[in-house]
């Protein structure tokens, strides 16, 4: 396989991807969403009734708990069916990720707060309540974030560019074109995964340099997880590999388009045209737990 050692693809070219598709992409697989309703074991959507105005990001904690990255902040529900829950001081939250012992994010600040248009990374300690800034305030806005061990890497929007840390978020390097998502292995700082339009690549360096796969599905969002890497494409259909991403197996399928994708376990959470869809088999199946989110 070709080896890269910078990404040929801008994050506008994913944007830009990301409103039409391909019509030699394979016909779409029957939609295995479905509503409470139609279900007697789901638990019923919660509806935010549009006070989330734009949501950016997903993240899951311990599974049972979501965590949306907004344009007001960060919002939390405990559990499906619970309330969802303003969490700290608003900020506009365009990058999100969640670690063990601390969540980053990057974003822009609330108009009653201030400070410089771009916040660089930031890192809360307390789940979400109040953030601390780490590096890069007034130089980047990362749109994607993703942690493992002492390794960052976040795709800056500025620039376009991918970058990364070693020492935990505190100093970074570019290393050229970004792609549109992008994943570390919470096992293994040294293995990571990103997607761009010509397929996912696979990194063995921390994402110092990338490998081309194979064949594998056109693949847009990624998140990594102790059962495997799962990937939606723009059409909504899940897809689960278990070998670092040289072969995809398609799940399920979740109605909309995606714009966030989140993983642990055996637990996926998707948000689709302001709704959040969950499965807890794997991606398999997916039902609504919340609902009228902004887009």
């Amino acid at each position: 396989m070709k080896r890269r050692t910078t990404f040929t693809v801008s994050v506008a070219a994913l944007v830009a991807l990301a409103g039409c598709s391909s019509p030699a992409e394979p016909a779409a697989s029957p939609s295995t969403s479905t509503r409470a309703d139609e279900d007697p074991g789901a638990v019923s959507p919660v509806s935010v009734n549009g006070s989330i105005e734009h949501a950016h990001n997903l993240a899951l904690v311990d599974e049972d708990t979501l965590v949306i990255g907004t344009h007001d902040g960060v919002w939390q529900q405990q559990g499906a069916g619970e309330k969802v829950v303003q969490v700290g001081d608003p900020f506009d939250v365009m990058g999100f990720a969640v670690a063990t012992d601390r969540w980053l994010a990057s974003g822009h600040p609330s108009p009653a707060t201030g400070g410089p248009a771009d916040l660089g990374l930031l890192e809360s300690t307390d789940a979400g309540r109040t953030w601390e800034p780490v590096s890069l305030a007034g130089e980047v806005d990362f749109h994607r974030i993703t942690t493992s061990e002492d390794i960052v890497l976040g795709v800056n929007s500025g620039d376009g560019l991918l970058w990364r840390s070693q020492d935990a978020g505190r100093t970074w390097q570019t290393l050229g074109a970004g792609p549109f998502d992008v994943t570390l292995d919470p096992a293994d700082s040294t293995r990571a995964v990103a997607t761009t339009e010509g397929g996912p690549l696979t990194s063995d360096d921390g994402g110092l340099s990338w490998n081309e796969t194979s064949s594998a599905p056109l693949i847009a969002l990624v998140a990594w997880t102790d059962a495997g890497i799962y990937g939606v494409d723009q059409q909504g259909r899940v897809y689960l590999s278990t070998d670092r991403a040289q072969t995809w197996d398609e799940r399920g399928r979740v109605d909309g388009q995606p714009s966030a994708l989140a993983a642990d376990g055996q637990q996926v959470v998707v948000l689709a045209s302001g709704t959040v869809w969950n499965s807890d088999d794997g991606g398999q199946s997916f039902t609504p737990r919340v609902e009228d989110v902004g887009t």
